[in-house]
């Protein structure tokens, strides 16, 4: 599929002298279903397009570079229609009756199951705080943003709807905050196992896009470059892994983030993945016999 077939990314215009009428205007076409599914189609497309390049790329008809290149266009368009879809989602619970906080929690919760197996990895960098940082798990006034996101982040395992509208809340004060970025990224990563496709792979996305985010705002926070290889790895996509765990070593680590790296022992792993990859795409040289 070709670069150009690609859908325009959609955006927001405001302001103006009739701010008041256009804000108007703008809160109908959230609330219009149209709207939204055409969005959504054009994530589906999008989505769809990503799964295309991978099967390109297996097949040689496209350079490593050239489908890295193309794959973080089609993620960053993707992630830009998920955000629209998200905001006229909100507004169309925001015009219908509260739903019960079980129902929520129903999906944010399945975090728990893979959490149980992978999230412990973190565990130990949760208890190494910076000064300032509250130990008794509650948000003060007076830490910065980051440090509240650092609270957040220890909810995740034991409540993760509040980890979740704990860190968006800073999100919503900071969208470009290293810290939030990262661990919402991991909450959505963990998040995306129990979901169905295509909800699956739009977490997936969400979650490689907020790495990505959170290393562009702050190359020196050692988790968004760790859960960065983490999340590439859990995806699939072994030779990313690869490249940004070599970019997390280069970029000197913390000693918590290193350990995190060590106990998934994911350079292991991704080694055995891309060997694993690396022999299926191979052709048999085995010439057959007749009997």
């Amino acid at each position: 599929m070709s670069a150009s077939a690609r859908p325009a990314a959609t955006g927001r215009t405001g302001g103006g002298a009739q701010e008041r009428r256009r804000g108007s205007a703008r809160r109908a076409r959230d609330l219009d279903p149209d709207e939204l599914a055409a969005l959504e189609e054009q994530r589906d497309f999008l989505l769809a397009s990503i799964a295309d390049l991978d099967r390109e790329h297996a097949a040689g008809d496209l350079s490593d570079d050239d489908a890295r290149e193309l794959r973080d266009d089609y993620t960053a368009r993707a992630a830009e229609v998920i955000r629209s879809i998200d905001a006229r989602k909100a507004a169309f619970a925001e015009a219908r009756p509260a739903r019960s906080p079980a129902r929520i929690a129903v999906v944010v919760v399945a975090v728990v199951g893979f959490a149980a197996l992978a999230g412990w990895a973190a565990a130990s960098a949760l208890g190494a705080r910076k000064a300032g940082e509250s130990a008794s798990g509650g948000i003060t006034v007076s830490q910065t943003l980051s440090q509240q996101a650092n609270e957040c982040s220890t909810q995740i395992t034991t409540d993760p709807v509040g980890a979740k509208e704990c860190l968006e809340g800073v999100l919503e004060q900071d969208p470009t905050n290293a810290v939030a970025l990262t661990w919402s990224a991991w909450q959505l990563s963990l998040v995306a196992d129990q979901l169905d496709e295509p909800e699956r792979t739009v977490a997936q996305a969400q979650a490689a896009v907020r790495l990505e985010e959170a290393v562009e705002s702050d190359p020196g926070y050692s988790y968004a470059r760790a859960f960065r290889a983490i999340v590439a790895y859990r995806n699939g996509r072994y030779a990313d892994a690869q490249q940004y765990l070599e970019e997390f070593r280069a970029n000197d680590p913390s000693a918590q983030a290193a350990q995190v790296i060590e106990q998934m022992d994911l350079e292991a792993n991704i080694e055995a993945a891309l060997t694993d990859s690396d022999a299926a795409e191979t052709p048999s040289t085995t010439v057959p016999t007749e009997d």
